[in-house]
C-alpha cells in the first residue's frame, strides 16, 4: 500500500495527546466550567488526531474499504477538526468569564456551526463536499475547503481575536506564547491549504496548541493560584462591605443615640426648669411639695434613661452582657434626697453690668426658650432667642453678644453647622458659644470642643449650672455678685407694702424689678376713682363696667389682692345693673386703694 499523504507529524504527536489526556483526567478534578471545556478539547484533539491517520490510510486503500464506512471515516474526520475548532472557542471564552456565552458573537458561532452540520448532511445526497469513484478515488466538491480549512479557520481566527481583545486577562508571558502559538497555527494551515494538501498538520497543530495552552494557562498550580487569587479578590470585597456595613451600622447607632437622648432630655429639661421657677416663686408648702414629687420623678426618670443610653452605647465587658437595672431597683438603690439638690430654692442671683451684655439663646423647643429666658433675665441680660441655626445667624449678623448658648440637633440648620457659618464670616470670633443640647452620649464633649464651642452644657440644666458658665465666660465683663440681691429686693417691696402679695408680680413680670417699680408709681399716680364713682351716680353702664375692669387688671397685675376681689364683687353688680348697691360699696373701694396709693408714694 502506498500512502497518498504523509500522516508521520500527526503520528508522533499521538502518544503526547495520550498522555496529555490522562494527565487531565486524572489531576483536574475540579469541577469548574473551565476545566470540563478543556478536558472536552484535549479528547477532541487525541480522537481527531487518530481519525485523521485512520482516515488517511483509508483512503490510501481506496477501494478495498466499502463505501459506507469511507464516506462516515471522512465525514467523521472534517467534523471532529472543526468541532475541535469551535471547541478552542468555547475554552478561551469560559476561561474569561461566563457572560460572554450569550454575546451575540457566541450566537453567530453556533449558527454557523448548525449550517456546517446541514453541509455535512446534504453532502451523503449531492456530495457537495466531497465524493468517491467507483475505483475508489476521492473526489473533492465545491465546498470542500469551506468545509475542510475555512470553518477551522475560522474557529481558530476566533479564538485568537477574543484572546487579544481580552488581554488583561492573561499574563505577558501567558501572550506572549498564545501569540507565537497561534502564528504558527495560521502558518501551517496556510502551508498544507496551498502548497501541500498531502501534509496532514490539521491536528499536529491542534497537538501543539493544545500543549502551549497546558504550559500557559492551564498548569495546576496556576490554576490553584487563579482560584486563590479570586477567593482573595471576592474576601476583599466581602470585607470592605462589611466594613462599610459596620461603618453605617455605628453611624445608624450614634444617630439613632442622639436623637433619643434629645427626645427624652428636652421635655425632662422642661419639667425640670418649670419646677425650680415655680419652687423659686411659690411660698405656699403644698405647692412646693407637689413640685420636689414631680422634680424627683423627672430626676428618676432621666437617671434610667441615662442607664439606658449607657446599656446600648457600650459593648459587653469580660463577665458577659451587663443587666440593666429596673426603675424598682433605680428607686430602691438611691436615696431620694440626692434628687433634691441646691435649684430648688428660690435664691436669684444677680450680676453687676449685666445690663449692658446681651445673650443669643438658640433652640427649636419653645418651652427651653423660655425657661432660659426666665432664668437670664431677672440677672439683668438683655435676651434675645432664635428658633434655629439660620435665624441665628441672622440675629448674630445685627446684635453683637456677649454669649450664645446654641442647641445641637435642629430643623432648618443645626447648630453645628451655625457655628461654622458664624466662624466663616467672623461674626462672633471673641464670643463663647455654649453647646446646649440633650445628646449627653459618652464622649460628646469632646467632640463639641473640637468643633469650637466654648463649652458643653447637657440638658437638664439647671439655674447652677448655666450660673458657672456665666462666672466662667462673663466674669472678665461684669462682676458676679453672690448672695440673694433679686430675692432681698421683692421681700423689701413686701414687708413695706403688706398690702400687696409680691409673688405673683415677679411671675407675670419675669422678675423684672424694675418694671414693677415702675407699674406702682404709675399706680400711685394714676387716679380714677373719681371718675369712677361719678359713672355710677350717674348709672351708666358700659363707663362703669370698663373702669371696674380696667381697676380690676392693674391690682391684679402689682398684687394687690383685697383690691381684686373687691372689684370682681363690684363687676358682679354692675352686670346684674345694681346700682343702688354699687353707690353704696364704691366708697369702701375708694378708700381702699387711695391707702394703697399712699403707701406706694411713701415707702418707694
Amino acid at each position: 500500500m502506498i500512502l497518498k499523504f504523509n500522516i508521520f507529524l500527526e503520528l508522533a504527536v499521538i502518544p503526547l495527546d495520550f498522555i496529555l489526556c490522562v494527565f487531565f483526567l486524572m489531576r483536574y478534578k475540579d469541577d469548574t466550567r473551565v476545566n470540563r471545556e478543556f478536558k472536552l478539547l484535549s479528547l477532541l484533539v487525541l480522537f481527531g488526531t487518530v481519525l485523521d491517520v485512520v482516515n488517511a490510510v483509508s483512503i490510501s486503500l481506496g477501494s478495498a474499504v466499502p463505501l459506507i464506512p469511507r464516506y462516515a471515516l471522512n465525514t467523521l474526520n472534517y467534523v471532529s477538526a472543526t468541532l475541535g475548532a469551535y471547541q478552542f472557542v468555547r475554552y478561551v471564552i469560559s476561561y474569561v468569564g461566563e457572560q460572554y456565552s450569550r454575546t451575540t458573537g457566541a450566537f453567530i458561532n453556533r449558527v454557523l456551526l448548525g449550517i456546517y452540520f446541514l453541509i455535512i448532511l446534504q453532502n451523503i445526497f449531492f456530495g457537495t463536499v466531497f465524493s468517491y469513484l467507483p475505483e475508489g478515488n476521492l473526489v473533492i466538491g465545491p465546498l470542500y475547503m469551506l468545509v475542510v480549512y475555512a470553518y477551522p479557520l475560522y474557529y481558530i481566527m476566533c479564538g485568537g481575536v477574543f484572546i487579544l481583545s481580552h488581554s488583561e486577562s492573561y499574563a505577558r508571558k501567558m501572550k506572549y506564547a498564545l501569540a507565537a502559538t497561534f502564528a504558527f497555527v495560521v502558518l501551517l494551515y496556510g502551508v498544507q491549504m496551498f502548497f501541500y494538501q498531502n501534509l496532514l498538520v490539521t491536528f499536529f497543530v491542534a497537538s501543539l496548541a493544545l500543549l502551549v495552552m497546558f504550559l500557559t494557562l492551564e498548569t495546576p498550580d496556576y490554576a490553584k493560584l487563579r482560584r486563590t487569587l479570586e477567593e482573595l479578590s471576592v474576601s476583599k470585597r466581602e470585607l470592605e462591605a462589611s466594613s462599610i456595613r459596620a461603618t453605617e451600622a455605628s453611624h445608624a447607632k450614634s444617630r439613632f443615640l442622639a436623637q433619643m437622648s434629645n427626645d427624652i432630655r428636652t421635655p425632662v429639661n422642661a419639667i425640670m426648669g418649670y419646677s425650680n421657677l415655680i419652687l423659686a416663686d411659690t411660698e405656699e408648702e403644698a405647692t412646693k411639695e407637689y413640685t420636689r414629687r414631680v422634680k424627683i420623678s423627672a430626676k428618676r426618670l432621666l437617671t434610667f434613661f441615662e442607664n439606658v443610653l449607657n446599656y446600648i452605647s457600650e459593648e459587653t465587658d469580660e463577665n458577659g452582657p451587663r443587666r440593666l437595672p429596673s426603675m424598682a431597683e433605680l428607686i430602691e438603690r438611691i436615696d431620694e434626697n440626692e434628687f433634691i439638690d441646691g435649684d430648688a430654692t428660690s435664691n436669684r442671683t444677680e450680676i453687676s453690668g449685666a445690663s449692658e451684655m446681651r445673650i443669643l439663646v438658640v433652640d427649636d423647643t419653645a418651652m427651653n426658650l423660655d425657661i432660659m429666658v426666665r432664668m437670664l433675665t431677672p440677672m439683668g441680660f438683655t435676651v434675645d432667642t432664635a428658633a434655629n441655626g439660620q435665624q441665628a445667624v441672622i440675629q448674630v449678623r445685627k446684635f453683637r453678644y456677649d454669649l450664645i448658648f446654641m442647641d445641637h440637633l435642629m430643623p432648618v440648620m443645626d447648630g453645628v453647622e451655625a457655628l461654622k457659618h458664624l466662624r466663616e464670616e467672623h461674626l462672633c470670633d471673641n464670643t463663647p458659644v455654649i453647646m446646649l443640647t440633650a445628646n449627653a452620649i459618652a464622649g460628646q464633649d469632646e467632640e463639641y470642643l473640637s468643633k469650637g464651642f466654648a463649652a458643653y452644657l447637657a440638658k437638664p440644666f439647671t439655674e447652677d449650672m448655666v450660673l458657672d458658665i456665666l462666672k466662667q465666660f462673663l466674669s472678665g465683663k461684669g462682676e458676679i455678685l453672690s448672695g440673694e440681691m433679686d430675692l432681698s429686693v421683692w421681700e423689701n417691696f413686701q414687708e413695706k407694702l403688706p398690702m400687696v402679695r409680691v409673688a405673683k408680680p415677679r411671675e407675670y413680670l419675669l422678675h423684672d424689678i424694675k418694671l414693677y417699680k415702675k407699674l406702682l408709681e404709675v399706680y400711685s399716680k394714676e387716679d380714677k376713682s373719681s371718675e369712677l364713682s361719678a359713672a355710677i351716680r350717674q348709672g351708666n353702664y358700659d363707663e362703669s363696667l370698663a373702669l371696674i375692669r380696667s381697676e380690676h387688671d392693674k391690682a391684679q397685675l402689682i398684687g394687690a389682692e383685697n383690691l381684686v376681689k373687691m372689684t370682681e364683687k363690684l363687676e358682679a353688680l354692675c352686670r346684674k345693673k345694681e346700682f343702688e348697691l354699687l353707690r353704696e360699696r364704691i366708697g369702701a373701694f375708694v378708700s381702699e386703694r387711695n391707702e394703697l396709693a399712699s403707701a406706694v408714694s411713701e415707702r418707694l
